[in-house]
């Protein structure tokens, strides 16, 4: 069935004006403009046809009645026409309460009469010419093939034939206009076209719907629809009326263009109008509707304030249609965070702060006119579809939408992600301003000073803080005066305030806190790394201080010497892990601490850059033969005073500390893990050397390529340094000087037999290490001759009765636990536990010894080991009578107060010895 205005209403034909806007009202729940743009466009061109039939003249009406016809046919025309179903109201009203549903007609749809084609006038004269020229247009019309470009219509041929008709008298007038009703809206094509029309084509008379306005004003077919539905029929009377619309919404377009900015606001109260057909789509929500009816019923806008806009502005802008001002918010918030996180940038985080309460005002602002303003861009979008000439169906309301509202869910992360980074950002900014208010009138060399000598003492009064935290922040300083104030010490004081970037100084502030505990940020407590081990502990403290003292008293240069002297010996500690070698570090710092553990330096420093070098001797297959056996020949046979003057480990371009009444200490500048020059103080050439010299690289045989010959040496070179390691790893110094012996021996002196190559050479100096029995146990323990792996049951079950003798052994000579030391591995592996229990029990066993013969300084380095492979309350009650007698009372009563926090008890000795320690313990705890 063909669609009309009233099967579209789903209403009978009707002069009520309200029925026809209740019907609308209740189809617009089938043709939402939001889900179904054209279908709402079709509906409001239905309401519009329905109202201007119902509005025609009443005094047109008695010429639609049957008794006002002579004519029996067009009496049953309009009888169809007017026909209303018989039916009860309330079932009519009942069918169309039901949407989705059409009320199916009792009639058929009305057909308009067969008119002939060739009109003939009445008389000759200009009267016919006009039906003449009338035939001609039509035919014309008729002869177009269906699809046609609406461009090829033109509207100048019926303007210059109603200009032809000016002259017609008025009744054959109106048989002319008859005429044109009854031709010329079947000859219209289907309004699916209307969306190929262009504004500018119809400016110029070309198209359709400039053909329609053109009959249109002359025969006002608009104002008396029920004649055109007379003389055409309903169904391609409502095509015309479709067209009529479609063009009346283009001229209005052009006049809009024409009229300017004033076309599209009240002439009296100057509020923002909308055209009819683009208010609901250019509004697009429900609430911006409301406010635009308000505005316009009261002529001003009203009060209203968005709260949601106070949060999320930049979303909320968006989805209004603001999206530069919405992106203009996120950028700001953007600036805000990156200003706060800026610690090396005083100017960004000052720019920041100022940035806050400009960002606050300007959500507040917009809270209150994010209404009127999306007002504002609906109507932009309205201006810009006119601009464009948008006017069709389709084409406009998308023109119309606000297509960043798709975009909502992502821009509204963004934005929760970046007030999240300013939330985080803002406070790191004011806490740095609050920390920095007291120093910018302080002299750059005031503030380093102070922060300097308040880690220093820090570290120094707790032995829980790790060097870490002290080296880190003294590297800080000494890279700040590089790049922030290297003319130090130079010239006047430099203020703080006149420093171009202090983000230096609050970074060191805060290196500071976080060191002394006072870091809002982590809390008050220091994040501590369990047992300490007091002979280090000790000796730190006792460096410390010295160079806190030195260090208020010295002048800017010597101070400066003293943080980067200071920060050389970082890497030296790290590599120290052994309590005597790191004991022995602190007190080789300059400047240098007499006792016994600089007199155990020497021998604790060959033995840290032996364990340096044979680490990297192993898969180095850079260097050459000569010079790797040259370096680990010298780290082996230098003398004890040569090795006094070895600093630290890495180049550090510094010159001596000399502190008050004391000697020159070198800082050495090289790597002293490399060893002198090859030709160094006469030392004697090794067997290396020497068979490099006589053989150079021969290969084994002939059958053998070079490239190959070469392999086989470095294969054989990293294994003898990993033999050399292994066989190094040995728990007395005895041993190690008796090692150290051996393989300097082996170097200094060939073997007996001739060697055939390279590689030959090294296997050789490989197995006359392993030629001791010492160095053939570690290095079948630990699985580096082949076939002496042992199963790891067979591993924890040899560890398990080294731990038993030793349970014999309470009483014995150091000597005797020593020799049971020998079989326990000190790498880490996957029997590590049982490994740790047997050395902090054999470790324990020895500081009782020590502490029996009152030589407390050895009993507290036993502990110390003993603790580092495991802890045990016993433990710290030995260590802690151990300092008393040794006169440390602060790390005693540490010792005595962790024994009585914790309740992992090893057992040592039997139930008997643990009787005992708890006695120990109570006598102490006061």
């Amino acid at each position: 069935m063909a669609e009309t205005c009233w099967t579209l209403l789903q209403i009978a034909p009707t002069q009520d004006e309200n029925d026809i806007r209740r019907a609308y009202a209740r189809r617009l729940r089938d043709f939402r403009p939001d889900e179904d743009p054209e279908g709402f466009q079709r509906l409001v061109g239905a309401k519009e046809a329905a109202l201007n039939w119902a509005s025609a003249q009443h005094v047109d009406l008695p010429a639609l009645t049957i008794e006002g016809w002579d004519d029996p046919e067009r009496n049953a025309d309009l009888a169809l026409l007017t026909r209303t179903d018989a039916a009860d109201d309330s079932d009519e009203q009942r069918k169309l309460d039901k949407p989705g549903e059409m009320p199916q007609p009792e009639t058929p749809a009305v057909k308009p009469a067969e008119f002939s084609l060739e009109i003939e006038p009445n008389d000759d004269g200009d009267d016919g010419l006009v039906f003449v020229r009338l035939n001609e247009i039509v035919a014309r019309e008729k002869g177009r093939p269906w699809g046609t470009d609406p461009a090829q219509y033109e509207a100048q041929p019926w303007i210059e034939l109603f200009d032809l008709a000016a002259g017609m008298s008025l009744q054959r007038h109106e048989l002319f206009l008859e005429a044109i009703g009854r031709e010329f809206p079947s000859i219209l094509p289907q309004i699916g076209l209307q969306g190929l029309e262009t504004v500018r084509e119809f400016a110029e008379g070309h198209g359709i719907s400039a053909v329609v306005e053109a009959i249109e004003q002359q025969c006002r077919f608009g104002e008396r629809p029920a004649t055109l539905v007379h003389l055409c029929g309903q169904e391609t009377a409502m095509i015309y009326f479709s067209w009529l619309a479609h063009a009346q919404s283009a001229r209005s377009v052009l006049q809009r263009r024409a009229a300017g900015r004033a076309a599209y606001s009240d002439g009296r109260t100057g509020m923002p109008v909308f055209p009819a057909e683009d208010r609901l789509f250019a509004l697009e929500t429900a609430e911006l509707v409301k406010f635009h009816k308000e505005t316009v019923d009261r002529g001003r806008w009203p009060f209203r304030i968005d709260f949601k806009t106070l949060v999320i502005p930049t979303t909320r802008l968006v989805s209004a249609g603001l999206a530069w001002q919405g992106g203009l918010f996120l950028l700001v918030l953007a600036a805000i965070a990156m200003g706060g996180f800026s610690l090396a940038n005083d100017t960004a985080q000052i720019s920041a702060l100022a940035a806050i309460p400009v960002l606050f005002g300007g959500r507040i602002a917009m809270a209150f006119l994010l209404n009127r303003l999306a007002v504002g861009a609906a109507l932009q979008r309205v201006m810009y579809a006119d601009r464009l000439g948008l006017w069709s169906r389709k084409p406009r309301p998308d023109a119309l939408r606000n297509n960043w509202r798709e975009y909502e869910r992502p821009i509204f992360l963004c934005e929760l992600f970046v007030s999240l980074m300013v939330l985080v950002s803002i406070p790191i900014a004011i806490s740095n301003f609050w920390q920095l208010k007291d120093d910018l009138d302080k002299p750059v060399e005031t503030v380093v000073s102070e922060i300097v000598v308040s880690a220093l003492n820090s570290v120094a009064s707790d032995d829980r803080l790790p060097d870490s935290t002290l080296f880190d922040l003294i590297d800080f300083v000494v890279k700040s005066e590089q790049t922030n104030f290297s003319d130090r010490g130079k010239d006047a004081d430099l203020l703080v305030r006149d420093v171009k970037n202090r983000g230096w100084l609050a970074e060191l502030r805060r290196r500071q806190d976080q060191l002394l505990g006072e870091s809002w940020l982590r809390g008050s407590e220091r994040v501590l790394i369990g047992p300490t081990i007091a002979t280090v502990a000790a000796e730190r403290e006792r460096k410390l201080r010295v160079l806190a003292d030195l260090y208020h008293a010295a002048t800017p240069e010597a101070r400066m010497q003293i943080e980067r002297s200071l920060a050389s010996w970082k890497l030296t500690l790290n590599f120290a892990k052994d309590p005597q070698t790191i004991a022995a570090v602190w007190a080789a710092i300059p400047p240098r601490s007499n006792g016994s553990n600089l007199d155990a330096f020497p021998e604790e420093m060959r033995r840290l850059l032996i364990s340096k070098f044979l680490s990297n001797a192993i898969g180095n297959f850079v260097d050459g033969d000569v010079q790797l056996a040259s370096q680990f020949h010298w780290l082996l046979t230098a003398p004890a005073d040569r090795l006094y003057d070895v600093g630290p480990l890495r180049p550090f371009d510094s010159t001596a500390l000399v502190p008050a009444g004391g000697n020159e200490a070198t800082v050495i500048g090289g790597d002293a893990a490399s060893g002198p020059p090859l030709a160094a103080g006469g030392q004697k050439e090794n067997v290396v050397a020497r068979y490099s010299k006589q053989q150079g690289d021969r290969p084994a045989s002939e059958a053998y390529l070079p490239a190959l010959s070469r392999m086989d040496a470095a294969l054989a070179r990293s294994s003898y340094f990993d033999i050399a390691r292994t066989c190094f790893d040995v728990t007395s110094e005895k041993d190690r000087l008796y090692m150290r012996e051996v393989f300097a021996r082996s170097l200094a002196n060939p073997p007996d037999a001739a060697i055939s190559s390279s590689a030959d050479l090294w296997l050789r100096l490989g197995r006359a290490a392993l030629a001791e029995p010492a160095c053939y146990r570690m290095a079948s323990v630990t699985g580096r001759v082949a076939g002496a792996e042992l199963p790891l049951r067979q591993v924890d079950d040899q560890f398990d009765a080294i731990d038993d003798e030793l349970d014999h052994l309470a009483e014995a000579e150091p000597d005797a636990v020593g020799e049971v030391l020998q079989f326990v591995v000190p790498q880490e592996g996957i029997y590590s536990f049982t490994r740790n229990r047997v050395v902090s029990h054999a470790h324990f066993l020895l500081g009782n010894w020590f502490l029996n013969k009152r030589e407390y300084r050895s009993a507290i380095l036993e502990y110390d080991q003993a603790l580092k492979a495991k802890q045990c309350n016993e433990f710290y009650v030995r260590r802690g009578e151990a300092l008393r007698a040794a006169g440390d009372e602060k790390r005693a009563n540490a010792d005595f107060q962790l024994a009585r926090e914790t309740s992992q008890w090893c057992l040592i000795g039997g139930t008997d010895g643990l009787q005992s320690l708890r006695t120990a313990l109570e006598e102490n705890s006061h």
